[in-house]
């Protein structure tokens, strides 16, 4: 692998190895529920890998698969139950919600019932857990040993469960951000001065090296799954950047697959065995 490409997997089965050891010393075996409503591919795809990740650890991951015309009271009393479940310690609830399953209501009167202690994915603003994937971009800020104080940040992205929060970890450790979405204007003069991007669109291609510089560290956080019953790959799983295009420029860029998603997932297992803990 060429050396400015920084390999997710190898970062996370270091981080997977400390975790083993935190179980061990546990007296319980950790619960997590995650609970799917719809059919969205990145959605199945990142429930598959925490559920697998899950079983190799040894915990329990219980995995509840609605269809997206399931009725939002019926879920909004299933998490409530889930809160009083003491035998349950994490709980999840994978986004995006499909419009047909919100008809008008907004996620976060779904998200806001779950318990501060048990919301391991950081969905609500009062969780005691960092967002996985938050939590897995910093991951990659400290084992690459890039100082963030003075550095100009692009974030793309503004979601409340990773664009955000990411810039507010940006601007905690001395970084200087530019939060940016699809009204941003002239987005590639922002790109084109920044330091460091993290993209979390989820939107392919949003990133090309025309919008960046020499030396650019990127991060992609972005993860969609692409379908081409045509190819040789008939389900791709791609990021926001265009990685042929940005990689002769930067100095660090993380792939898709094989970058943020491998530690998002461990990053996920982290918070779980916390909350076992409390």
């Amino acid at each position: 692998m060429d050396s400015k490409i920084i390999n997710g997997r190898a970062l996370a089965q270091k981080r997977e190895i400390e975790l083993l050891e935190k179980l061990s010393g546990l007296n319980i075996k950790p619960k997590v529920v995650s609970i799917l409503i719809g059919d969205d591919p990145p959605s199945l795809l990142y429930t598959q890998m925490k559920q697998k990740k899950a079983a190799e650890l040894g915990i329990d991951f219980q995995y509840i698969h609605l269809p997206k015309t399931e009725n939002f009271a019926n879920v909004s009393m299933m998490i409530l139950k889930l809160n009083n479940d003491l035998s349950v310690n994490g709980i999840m609830v994978q986004l995006p919600l499909p419009k047909e399953f919100l008809k008008g209501k907004k996620a976060d009167e779904l998200l806001s019932q779950i318990d501060s202690k048990k919301d391991v994915d950081g969905l609500t603003g009062k969780s005691q857990f960092l967002p996985a994937a938050v939590k897995a971009v910093m991951n990659i800020i400290e084992e690459e040993n890039i100082n963030l104080k003075g550095k100009f940040v692009a974030v793309l992205g503004t979601s409340k469960l990773v664009g955000l929060p990411l810039a507010e970890e940006f601007k905690k450790r001395g970084a200087l951000v530019s939060s940016i979405n699809r009204e941003t204007p002239n987005i590639p003069q922002i790109t084109q001065r920044a330091d460091i991007i993290v993209s979390a669109t989820g939107v392919a291609n949003v990133l090309t090296g025309d919008m960046v510089k020499e030396g650019i560290i990127v991060i992609d956080v972005g993860t969609l799954v692409i379908e081409d019953e045509l190819s040789e790959n008939p389900k791709e799983v791609r990021g926001d950047v265009e990685f042929a295009t940005v990689l002769p420029k930067a100095s660090r860029i993380t792939p898709v697959p094989g970058g943020v998603g491998p530690l998002t997932v461990i990053s996920l297992m982290e918070n779980v065995v916390e909350a076992a803990s409390l």
